[in-house]
């Protein structure tokens, strides 16, 4: 937590407001549960690591939510409780919520973001979405959300459109992975292929014997109206 507030205090001095403003985290904080005068932010879809503390395996997730409640207080002071939505090990028969880990960076993108809204809701500095810095996946993660294991998804913070069964988790790439994910192009602004609803011509490729038959018998007229020709010479 040293570190989230050390680059609390830069991004406050950054923005040159003079206001102490404090940044704590409480575990108990409830989205859309505010106390008069609390504003409330919701950053969504951040890169978490985590490590199971009873097996010690580690696995990553690009949805975990960070929650913000904020206030201005009357004497000039500022305050802001965080909670990180934690995620359980699919691998322990009883697991613990274990608490995420960032990089430096994306602490650094979300803080920044955090001051912002400070600044839109009580200094009415004029603030618009595309102000906010996206919180960039700094790694390859494959594999659906883990719904059953997600604490924020069990207090309804993550969106509930995307439902995964229990038995998947958000894993790293391994190389094959990443080798085929390299290998395949992206088109943007193109459409899927439809499925084709014209009927199969008779010299379709997967039926090459189609395409000798209509070849042979093609052969077969030829030589039957050369034949009839010759013969009406011959019997003139």
């Amino acid at each position: 937590m040293r570190i989230w507030q050390d680059i609390f205090a830069v991004k406050i001095a950054d923005m040159h407001l003079t206001e102490p403003w404090t940044l704590q985290e409480d575990d108990t904080l409830q989205v859309h549960v505010l106390k008069p005068g609390w504003k409330e932010f919701v950053q969504p879809r951040a890169l978490g690591r985590f490590q199971c503390s009873q097996c010690f395996r580690q696995w990553s997730s690009a949805r975990v939510h960070i929650l913000f409640h904020m206030c201005r207080q009357h004497q000039g002071q500022g305050m802001v409780w965080m909670r990180a939505f934690r995620q359980a090990c699919r691998q322990c028969p009883n697991p613990r919520l274990e608490k995420p880990m960032f990089s430096q960076e994306t602490v650094e993108r979300l803080l920044h973001n955090l001051v912002l809204k400070i600044l839109k809701y009580f200094y009415h500095m004029p603030v618009q979405t595309s102000d906010l810095m996206e919180v960039v996946v700094d790694a390859l993660v494959v594999g659906p959300h883990d719904s059953a294991r997600c604490e924020g998804c069990q207090l309804g913070v993550c969106s509930k459109s995307q439902l995964a069964p229990a038995s998947n988790v958000c894993q790293p790439l391994t190389d094959a992975d990443k080798a085929r994910t390299h290998r395949t192009p992206k088109h943007k602004g193109m459409r899927p292929c439809a499925t084709q609803t014209h009927h199969s011509s008779p010299c379709d490729n997967s039926f090459p014997w189609k395409c000798c038959c209509c070849i042979g018998s093609s052969l077969l007229c030829v030589l039957a109206v050369l034949l009839f020709v010759l013969l009406y010479f011959i019997m003139n």
